[in-house]
């Protein structure tokens, strides 16, 4: 068919004639066009995933025992049919371990769990060549032979591998590294031993956040404290040859009387030591050389079956000691001790205090009397594993006799000894005994009642000798006494105690019954080394009471406003601190420095130098803190004699006057 056109003879259907003819032939003859499925973006996905499955399958099918095995062996599990732990994987020692070149030349694989493992096995056979090239065949025994020796072998280079990493990891010891604390707060400690001072520290970083450093080591924690005895002077002084104990804690020994161990007997014979000789015992919480309760548990249950405590330790795949000894150095700081005297058996804990710059000068021995059947051999390890000294006689001695209690022992008797005799019957009825003591409490005393105030006999005395010593015994225990002056002076009383020993909880007490203008009196020395210069250069006070510039510990050692009873013992533990600088504190603030004469009650009769010679002849530092006690009967006035009498005796406070002080320094310094 054609047209009579330009394009003379062209077939229907074709574009290539523009004329209306051709345009209507092809409008009318146009054929919808057809589509390509195989360019189909559906299709195309469907198809990729169908592949994607398929080869997972088969994947799946080949490499399933891997993936079991792989995954299970990789578990913590304890198999208590062979009673053996799994091994722990390099990636936990070196996580436990602080130790920098461990983890550069050991790094942990970020694939060491099944899906590496997964592709080491010989269930991948299916999929991989064989040897020189060949496609494996499951039924050839002469290439499965082969196969399976060269898994072997491969196999048992990668666990030699992993233990020797393993042991590598388990025996290094942590390096350390200088950790700061804050001091929190100090309070009384009695014990069977003696009474003690408990001085509680926390452990911080740079940006003074909880832990620090520390929280590498979850199981060590971040609250050391330091022990000393009330009577013995710590602070202040010298602080060189101090006898110190550095003793890690041991919860199952000192709490559930273990005796696999000897950490509770060495903590009571350093307490005795230093109830005896002074010194300290700085107290880390570090359970089972740092491994933690249950770590140490775990390891208590691997010496049931015959591994010693360093090879328990090793099997766990932990360090044999995780110790850390980096707050040591900071607590020595606060308390003004450069040298030390080391109380211990180990001497890999001297090299490491020295490696940290802490002068040790020299060794205290702390030998237990003799072993038990139950620690023998933990004792025996300490000495032929970890070095220590001076178990040798104690080892050749026989073991202690057991202690338990016979079989003849009466129930009754049992429970009384456990309850310190609290069954054992009384002698009066309880209401009897409860009517005696409200009646003592409340009765009158005999005597007659005080004068108005305090003047001199013939001997010098007031009050009398005795009053000053039972004031000096107080003051050194880091109590409040009461000290009243001459009745022709104020006719006043102020509360007293060591500025050294000062509590929040003794503080809260002075402000409560006092004035709260809280004032440390201190030797001139000291303000010009701390550089606190006069109030006033022209003093207009009465009685000439020196007051210096007003003060607040600085906000590095945990001082906010400065007002509270907690923040003024800071401000004034700084203030008898040799090892405070100008620059730990802030002017103004809450605190009244004073400055005392020098010469002390024999050269003014006033509470400043009170506060200091009671501070000195109680060996505590030349500071004393002293307010004025105002009448809880006349809330508008002061406390005068016979007010602070019953004061004193309602509260069980010692009184003495400064006319009682100067001649008690008269008799016993032969002026």
């Amino acid at each position: 068919m054609t047209y009579n056109c330009q394009c003379k003879s062209v077939k229907p259907g074709r574009v290539d004639c523009n004329c209306p003819s051709h345009r209507r032939s092809n409008n009318n003859n146009q054929t919808r066009p057809r589509i390509n499925r195989s360019t189909s973006p559906l299709l195309a996905r469907r198809n990729s995933i169908l592949l994607f499955c398929s080869s997972l399958l088969i994947f799946l099918s080949g490499s399933s025992d891997a993936l079991a095995n792989s995954f299970y062996s990789n578990t913590n599990t304890f198999d208590s049919k062979n009673r053996v732990f799994p091994t722990i994987t390099t990636k936990t020692c070196t996580n436990l371990s602080n130790n920098s070149n461990n983890r550069k030349n050991n790094p942990p694989s970020p694939f060491h769990g099944w899906i590496s493992r997964s592709f080491r096995g010989g269930s991948l056979r299916s999929l991989s060549s064989g040897i020189n090239g060949k496609t494996q065949n499951d039924d050839d025994p002469v290439q499965q032979q082969l196969l399976q020796k060269q898994q072997l072998e491969q196999q048992q280079k990668q666990n030699n591998s992993q233990n020797n990493q393993l042991f590598d990891a388990a025996k290094s010891v942590p390096e350390d590294q200088h950790h700061p604390c804050t001091y929190i707060a100090e309070a009384d400690l009695p014990t069977d031993v003696g009474n003690f001072r408990l001085r509680a520290y926390r452990i911080t970083d740079n940006g003074g956040g909880a832990g620090g450093g520390m929280q590498k080591n979850k199981w060590l924690g971040t609250e050391p404290c330091l022990i000393y005895c009330k009577d013995k002077p710590l602070f202040g002084g010298e602080g060189e040859n101090v006898p110190i104990r550095i003793h890690d804690q041991c919860f199952t020994s000192e709490v559930f009387r273990s005796k696999r161990c000897d950490c509770k007997e060495q903590l009571k014979l350093s307490l005795a030591y230093i109830r005896q000789n002074g010194g300290a015992i700085i107290y880390l919480q570090q359970e089972g050389r740092g491994i933690g309760l249950a770590n140490k548990v775990a390891a208590y249950e691997l010496q049931d079956m015959g591994l010693d405590t360093v090879d328990a330790n090793i099997q766990l795949g932990l360090p044999e000691d995780c110790r850390q000894y980096g707050v040591v150095p900071s607590i020595l700081r606060d308390v003004g001790i450069s040298t030390i005297q080391l109380i211990t058996n180990n001497p890999r804990k001297i090299e490491r205090l020295t490696a940290l710059g802490i002068d040790v000068v020299g060794t205290i021995p702390m030998v237990v009397e003799r072993p038990n059947i139950h620690n023998r051999k933990y004792l025996q390890t300490k000495m032929d594993r970890m070095d220590h000294l001076n178990f040798g006689d104690l080892l050749s001695m026989e073991n202690a006799e057991s202690d338990t209690l016979s079989d003849v022992d009466s129930t009754d008797e049992v429970v009384n000894v456990a309850m310190n005799g609290m069954m054992k019957p009384r002698k009066k009825h309880v209401e009897e005994e409860a009517a005696a003591a409200i009646k003592s409490a409340l009765a009158e005393t005999d005597h007659a009642p005080p004068a108005l105030g305090v003047t001199a006999s013939a001997d010098g005395y007031c009050i009398g000798r005795q009053s000053v010593e039972d004031a000096i015994a107080a003051v050194a225990r880091g109590e409040i006494v009461v000290v009243v002056d001459d009745m022709d002076r104020e006719n006043e009383g102020d509360f007293i105690m060591a500025a050294d020993l000062a509590t929040p909880e003794t503080i809260a007490t002075i402000i409560r019954y006092s004035s709260g203008v809280i004032c440390v009196g201190m030797e001139g020395e000291t303000l010009d080394r701390l550089e606190l210069p006069p109030m006033l250069v022209n003093n207009e006070d009465p009685k000439g009471t020196a007051f210096t510039v007003t003060v607040d510990g600085a906000p590095e050692h945990g001082i906010t406003t400065g007002i509270s009873a907690g923040e003024r013992a800071l401000t004034i533990q700084l203030l008898a601190n040799e090892c405070t600088q100008p620059i730990d504190l802030r002017r103004p603030g809450h605190i009244f420095p004073l400055r005392a004469r020098e010469g002390g009650v024999l050269t003014r009769d006033g509470h400043t130098e009170a506060a200091v010679d009671l501070s000195r002849l109680a060996g505590r530092h030349p500071s004393g803190v002293l307010c004025e006690i105002v009448s809880e009967e006349n809330p508008t006035g002061m406390a005068r004699l016979p007010e602070l009498a019953r004061m004193c005796k309602k509260n069980g406070w010692v009184m003495t006057s400064i006319v009682d002080i100067a001649q008690y320094r008269r008799d016993v310094e032969g002026l």
